[in-house]
C-alpha cells in the first residue's frame, strides 16, 4: 500500500459518543473547557504533528458539542411547549401579550441552562466554531489523526461521518476507500457515527419488511417517526440563533427581519434531517405511513392500516397505489369512513407548514421593491385625502428595498416539498456585450473539466484576501471589495511554495501554469497581435456571499466599478502611483455558473451627471472569456452574489517586460527539478518567499483550514 495522501476535511464524533439529538447521560468532559476550547487546542496538536492530544482533544470537543446542543436543544423545547401556560402580568395591554411570552420563554430557557450547565461554562461561541461544527469539520482532522495513531478503524468511520455531510468532498472520498482498503479495517463495520435514532430505527425497519416481521416493522417505525418528528423540533428550536444583519434596524424591522430568518431555518430543517447515511430520502414522513399502513394490515389491524392509508394520502393525495390500497380497505366488511382521517401529528406538521409557506409567500411577493412599483405604490396606496399623521414620502422611504433583508435566506417547504426561494431567482440578467477593439468575449476556451480542474484546485489552496492588501500588491488604496462577501484566491508563486512545502502535487502547479499559458496566448492574439504581451499577475480567486442575511443596496457590489490601471476619481482617471499605470491588458476566464449574481458589466461615466451607467453585461460560465484595455475606456465591476460561489482566473498584462510576472519562471524551473527527482534548491523557495511575503507556517495555517495533507512529492 502505497503512503496514504489525504486532503483533509473535517466532522464529528467517537465511537464512543452518541450522535447528535440522541438521548444522552454523559457529562462535558472537561467542565473548565467548553468545545471551542477543545477544538482550537485540537487543531493545534494537529498543526503540531501531536496526534495522541489530536484525537483526545476532539473527541471531547465533539462530545462537549453534542451534550451542550442536546441540553440547550431540550431547554428550549421544553420552555417553547410552556410558553402557553406561565402566568400572565397583563390585564390591560394584549398588544404587549407575544412579547411577554417571549420574556417568559427566555426566563425559562436561562433557568432551565442555569440549572443543566456548569457556572463557569462560557456561552459565547465563534460563528466560525459553530459552523464547522454544524459541517462535521472536527472528523476531518479526527480521520488524520486516528490514521497517524494507527486506528484505521476509527479513521474509515470518522471519513465516512464527515462524508455522509459532505457527499461532494472527492478527497475525503478517496481517503475512505484507502483506509476501506487497509486490512485492519473491516468494510462491513464503517459506520455514521453521528446517525441519529431515527435513522437506526428507520433502516432496522426496512429490514424487518423485508424479513416479514411485521409486529417488529410497526415497532421500528413507529419509534423512528417519534424520533424523526422530535429530532426536526430539536431542528426547529435551534434555528433561534442570531445573524448579523449588516446594518442597525428599527425594532419592528429587525424583529421581523430575524423572524424570517429564523422561519426560513425551520423550513429548511426537513431536508437537512433526510439525509440516511449520504442518500437523501424522498417523502419521507409519508413513507413511515406506506410501511406502516402494510404492516398493520399484515397483522390484521385494519383501522390502524386504514389510518396510515388516509395520513398517507392526506399527505400525498395523488398517490394511485395508496388510493387502490384505501378502496380495497374501504371493501372490507366493518371498515368505516372516520377511520380514513389522518393522523393528529400529520395534520399538525401540515397546517404549521401550511402557514409559514404562506407568510413566506406573502414576505416574497410584497418585500420587492423596483422604481416602477415604488412609484406605483406610491400613486395608488396612499389616499392624501384621508387623515393621517404619516407623511408619504416617509412611508416611502419606510419600504427602501434593503430594510427588509431577510428575504434573501433560502428556505425550503417541508410537508409540500415546495420549491426553494433561492431556486426561484430573481437576480438573473441577460448577457448583453458589445464587442469592439477595446473588448473581446469568447466562449468554450475550456472544458467542464478543465474548469472544475481549477475550481478544485482553488477549493484546496484558496485562502482569504483578495490577493492584493498585506502583499506585495498592496499598493495602499482602498478595498474595491463589499465586506459582504468572502473572497478566497491564490497565486502562482503562493500555489508554487503550496509544493516546495510539500502541501500539494506539482501537477496542480502545472495545471494553473497550462491554463494561464492559454490565456495569455488567446489575449494576445485577441488585443494585440503585433506586439508581445506580458503576464503582471495571476489569480485564481472564488467569491460568495457570507453566511445568512445581508444589506443588498441598489448601488452594492461586489467589487466596486473601476479602471485596472487608474483610479477612478470625479472627472478623471488617474493612472499616477500607487494605480496600476503599467497595466495593458486585462482577462478574465470564468470556471462556473453554479452561482446567481456575480455578473461582471463594464459602464460609462455620464458627462452632465459624473454618475457611472452599466452599457455591457457579461454572465459567467464555464470557458467564458473576456479580454480588454485596462483604462478608462474600459469601466468595469462585479455584481453582488446572492447564492453560490463565483469562480475565475484572472491575468492582467504589460507591453512592457521589466513588470514580467516573476514567479511564472520560477515555479516552471520548480516542476523542472521535480520531474527530473532533483531536490529544488533553496533560491527557489527564498525568492518565492520574498515575492510573496508568505511562508510555510501561513502555508499550514492554510493547509489546517482548507484540509491538506502532504503528499509527498519528494
Amino acid at each position: 500500500m502505497g503512503k496514504l495522501q489525504i486532503f483533509v476535511f473535517l466532522v464529528i464524533k467517537t465511537a464512543t459518543t452518541k450522535g447528535y439529538g440522541q438521548k444522552q447521560s454523559q457529562t462535558p468532559p472537561e467542565k473548565s473547557k467548553n468545545f471551542e476550547e477543545l477544538y482550537l487546542e485540537g487543531k493545534e496538536a494537529y498543526l503540531d504533528n501531536n496526534y495522541k492530544d489530536c484525537v483526545t482533544k476532539l473527541e471531547a470537543a465533539v462530545q462537549d458539542y453534542q451534550f451542550y446542543t442536546d441540553t440547550v436543544s431540550k431547554c428550549k423545547l421544553k420552555c417553547s411547549k410552556k410558553s402557553h401556560n406561565f402566568s400572565s402580568v397583563l390585564k390591560n395591554s394584549p398588544d404587549i401579550v407575544p412579547f411577554e411570552k417571549l420574556v417568559h420563554e427566555t426566563l425559562c430557557v436561562m433557568k432551565c441552562k442555569q440549572k443543566s450547565l456548569s457556572k463557569e461554562r462560557v456561552e459565547n461561541i465563534g460563528e466560525k466554531t459553530r459552523t464547522d461544527f454544524e459541517e462535521k469539520k472536527p472528523y476531518d482532522f479526527l480521520q488524520l489523526c486516528y490514521y497517524q495513531r494507527g486506528a484505521h478503524q476509527d479513521a474509515a468511520n470518522a471519513a465516512f461521518t464527515n462524508l455522509v455531510y459532505n457527499s461532494d468532498h472527492e478527497t475525503m472520498r478517496a481517503n475512505l476507500k484507502f483506509y476501506m482498503a487497509l486490512p485492519e479495517v473491516d468494510e462491513n463495520g464503517v459506520k455514521n457515527l453521528e446517525s441519529p435514532d431515527y435513522v437506526e430505527h428507520y433502516l432496522l425497519g426496512t429490514d424487518q419488511y423485508r424479513s416479514e416481521d411485521w409486529a417488529g416493522l410497526i415497532a421500528s417505525m413507529e419509534e423512528s417517526l417519534k424520533k424523526y418528528l422530535l429530532a426536526e423540533e430539536f431542528c426547529r428550536v435551534n434555528c433561534d440563533k442570531p445573524f448579523d444583519m449588516g446594518w442597525y434596524p428599527d425594532f419592528k424591522s429587525s424583529v421581523a427581519n430575524h423572524f424570517t430568518f429564523c422561519l426560513k431555518c425551520k423550513m429548511n430543517c426537513a431536508q437537512n434531517l433526510n439525509n440516511f447515511n449520504g442518500e437523501f430520502m424522498d417523502d419521507l414522513i409519508p413513507s413511515f405511513y406506506h410501511y406502516l399502513q402494510f404492516a398493520y394490515f399484515k397483522v390484521g389491524k385494519i383501522e390502524m392500516a386504514s389510518q396510515c392509508t388516509g395520513t398517507y394520502l392526506y399527505l400525498n393525495p395523488d398517490h394511485q397505489d395508496m388510493q387502490g390500497n384505501a378502496l380495497y380497505y374501504k371493501d372490507v366488511e366493518g371498515v368505516k369512513e372516520k377511520w380514513f382521517l389522518p393522523r393528529e401529528e400529520a395534520v399538525t406538521y401540515v397546517e404549521r407548514d401550511e402557514d409559514e409557506q404562506a407568510l413566506l409567500d406573502y414576505i416574497e411577493s410584497n418585500f420587492v421593491f423596483t422604481e416602477e412599483k415604488e412609484e406605483e405604490e406610491n400613486n395608488t396606496d396612499i389616499d392624501t385625502d384621508t387623515d393621517t399623521d404619516i407623511d408619504s414620502s416617509e412611508d416611502a422611504a419606510d419600504l427602501h428595498p434593503d430594510e427588509f433583508i431577510a428575504k434573501s435566506c433560502p428556505r425550503n417547504s417541508s410537508a409540500k416539498k415546495l420549491s426553494a426561494w433561492s431556486q426561484n431567482n430573481s437576480h438573473e440578467e441577460k448577457e448583453l456585450f458589445t464587442e469592439s477593439p477595446t473588448k473581446k468575449l469568447v466562449s468554450n476556451v475550456m472544458t467542464e473539466k478543465q474548469c472544475q480542474g481549477l475550481i478544485d484546485i482553488a477549493q484546496l489552496v484558496a485562502h482569504s484576501g483578495d490577493g492584493y492588501i498585506n502583499t506585495p500588491m498592496d499598493t495602499g488604496l482602498d478595498n474595491p471589495h463589499t465586506s459582504s462577501e468572502i473572497l478566497k484566491g491564490i497565486t502562482i508563486g503562493k500555489l508554487a511554495l503550496f509544493v516546495y512545502y510539500g502541501l500539494v502535487d506539482w501537477k496542480y502547479l502545472e495545471i494553473v501554469l497550462d491554463s494561464a499559458e492559454m490565456m495569455t496566448k488567446r489575449t494576445n492574439k485577441m488585443m494585440s497581435p503585433t506586439k508581445t504581451i506580458y503576464s503582471t499577475y495571476t489569480h485564481l480567486v472564488c467569491r460568495k456571499a457570507k453566511p445568512g442575511p445581508k444589506v443588498q443596496g441598489h448601488n452594492v457590489m461586489s467589487h466596486a466599478l473601476h479602471a485596472d490601471n487608474c483610479q477612478l476619481k470625479k472627472t478623471e482617471c488617474d493612472s499616477s502611483p500607487p494605480a496600476y499605470y503599467y497595466r495593458d491588458y486585462s482577462a478574465l476566464l470564468y470556471l462556473n455558473r453554479e452561482f446567481s449574481g456575480g455578473n461582471l458589466v463594464f459602464a460609462e461615466r455620464d458627462k452632465k451627471t459624473g454618475s457611472f451607467e452599466i452599457t455591457d453585461t457579461v454572465v459567467p460560465q464555464c470557458g467564458k472569456m473576456t479580454a480588454f484595455t485596462s483604462g478608462p475606456e474600459n469601466i468595469h465591476g462585479v455584481k453582488p452574489i446572492f447564492t453560490g460561489e463565483r469562480c475565475v482566473l484572472a491575468m492582467w498584462y504589460s507591453l512592457d517586460d521589466t513588470f514580467e510576472e516573476p514567479e511564472i519562471d520560477i515555479a516552471m524551473k520548480l516542476i523542472d527539478f521535480i520531474k527530473a527527482d532533483e531536490t529544488p534548491p533553496l533560491i527557489i523557495r527564498e525568492s518565492l518567499e520574498a515575492l510573496t511575503m508568505f511562508d510555510e507556517k501561513q502555508a499550514k495555517a492554510v493547509a489546517a483550514v482548507n484540509g491538506i495533507k502532504k503528499p509527498g512529492h519528494r
